[in-house]
C-alpha cells in the first residue's frame, strides 16, 4: 500500500505539470496491489479526481470547444474499446493499440518539424475516438492528446487546462464501461486506503503548483512528450509479455 501511495503522489505531481502521467506511474502498483480489473477502475477514479484537482488551477485557460470537440467520439472509442475488451485477446488488443500509439507520436513529431497542422474538427473528433479507444484498452489514452499536440503546436499551458475537464468525462466513461462489462470490477479499499490516497493527491498537486512556478513551457512539453513515450512503450512492453 505504502507503494501504491507513493506512486499516487508522482503521478499527481506529474498530472499537474505536464497534463498526464497519472495513470501511467499509478497503473501498475494499482495492479500490483488489487489485481488488473480493480486496478483499471481504480486509476481511472483517481485520475478523475486529480483531473478535477488541476482543473481548479487552470480552469481559466481551458479551450472549452476543443474540449467539447474531442468528447463524442471519445465516448464512441470508449464503447469500442469496451467491445474489443469482450471480443479480443487482451494482450492483441493491447499490442496493437500501442503500435497506434507508437506511431501517431512519431508521424506527429515528423510533422509538426515540417509545419504546423490545423487543429480541425474531423482532425480533433478522430483523435477524441482514437483516445477513447486507447484509454480502454491500455489506460494511456492520453498519448493520442500528446500527438495532436505536437502536431499542431497546441501551446502548453492551455493544453494543460484543456486535458483535465476532457479527462474527467474520459475517464468517468471508462469506469461506466469497465463496471457494467467486468463483474467485481469496484476497487475493494478501506477507508483508511481511500483517505490515504486523496491525501497524497492533494499534496501532489500542490507540489506540481510549486513546479510549474519554475519550468518553462518547453521543458513542460518535453516532459509530456517523454512520458507518453514511456506509456506507449509500457503498453507495448505489457502485451508482448502477455502473448
Amino acid at each position: 500500500m505504502l507503494l501504491l501511495l507513493a506512486a499516487v503522489l508522482a503521478g499527481a505531481i506529474l498530472q499537474r505539470i505536464s497534463g498526464i502521467g497519472f495513470a501511467m506511474v499509478v497503473a501498475p502498483f494499482t495492479i500490483i496491489a488489487i489485481g488488473p480489473a480493480q486496478g483499471v477502475v481504480l486509476v481511472q477514479i483517481c485520475g478523475i479526481a486529480s483531473a478535477l484537482l488541476v482543473l481548479a488551477q487552470v480552469r481559466r485557460d481551458v479551450d472549452w470547444p476543443a474540449c467539447l470537440a474531442l468528447l463524442p467520439t471519445s465516448f464512441i472509442g470508449v464503447s469500442a474499446g469496451a467491445l474489443a475488451t469482450a471480443h479480443l485477446p487482451a494482450a492483441t488488443a493491447q499490442v496493437a493499440s500501442a503500435v497506434v500509439m507508437l506511431l501517431a507520436l512519431a508521424g506527429s513529431a515528423a510533422i509538426g518539424r515540417l509545419g504546423r497542422v490545423p487543429r480541425t474538427f474531423p482532425l480533433m473528433a478522430a483523435t477524441g475516438g482514437i483516445a477513447g479507444t486507447m484509454t480502454v484498452l491500455a489506460g494511456v489514452g492520453g498519448v493520442a492528446l500528446t500527438a495532436l499536440q505536437q502536431a499542431t503546436r497546441w501551446e502548453h499551458r492551455p493544453f494543460v487546462a484543456t486535458l483535465q475537464p476532457y479527462l474527467v468525462a474520459l475517464s468517468t466513461g471508462t469506469v461506466v464501461a469497465r463496471l457494467a462489462t467486468t463483474a467485481d470490477a469496484w476497487p475493494a479499499l478501506t477507508p483508511a486506503g481511500w483517505a490515504g490516497i486523496i491525501a497524497m493527491m492533494a499534496i501532489g498537486i500542490a507540489a506540481g503548483n510549486r513546479a510549474t512556478a519554475w519550468l518553462n513551457a518547453s521543458v513542460a512539453s518535453r516532459i509530456t512528450v517523454t512520458l507518453s513515450l514511456l506509456g506507449a512503450l509500457s503498453a507495448l512492453l505489457g502485451g508482448l509479455l502477455k502473448l
